[in-house]
């Protein structure tokens, strides 16, 4: 009975150590699709945005943001937050697009996203600083 014992305890410690050594992966937490509004503070625009969220298969560090009408960006996630890799888009206003260079972060908290970051522009007639841009999104399950 007491090699019973002792092989379970044992056993049971095996299964705790290995289980204690599996890698936690951050990005886990932002795969998904997202949806929610995005806004521009210079220009009082908002428009729906529907953003799908997946981990880049080339760096281990970072995620991949997609979303219809939009060259794919990518972000480099620490923990609970991350940011974005500089990147052009362009965003069709009521009146004008607008287009520019954007620089940002996020961070998530359960299952909200919060996004801020600011807004270059290279299109004339645009003023050089079109001021900053907020994106709130919400997991869709």
């Amino acid at each position: 009975m007491k090699s019973i014992i002792t092989l379970l305890v044992t056993s049971l410690m095996i299964i705790a150590i290995i289980n204690s050594c599996k890698e936690t992966d951050d990005r886990d937490k932002f795969v998904g699709t997202w949806t929610g509004l995005m806004m521009f503070s210079r220009i009082g625009y908002e428009f729906p945005t529907t953003v799908i969220i997946s981990k880049s298969s080339t760096n281990s560090s970072q995620i991949v943001f997609e979303e219809s009408g939009s060259a794919p960006r990518t972000a480099t996630v620490t923990g609970n937050s991350y940011t974005y890799i500089d990147f052009k888009d362009s965003y069709q206003t009521y009146q004008d697009e607008v287009s520019g260079n954007f620089a940002g972060k996020g961070a998530i908290n359960g299952d909200i996203l919060n996004e801020s970051g600011t807004i270059t522009s290279d299109n004339p007639p645009f003023p050089a600083d079109l001021g900053t841009w907020n994106r709130h999104l919400a997991r869709q399950k």
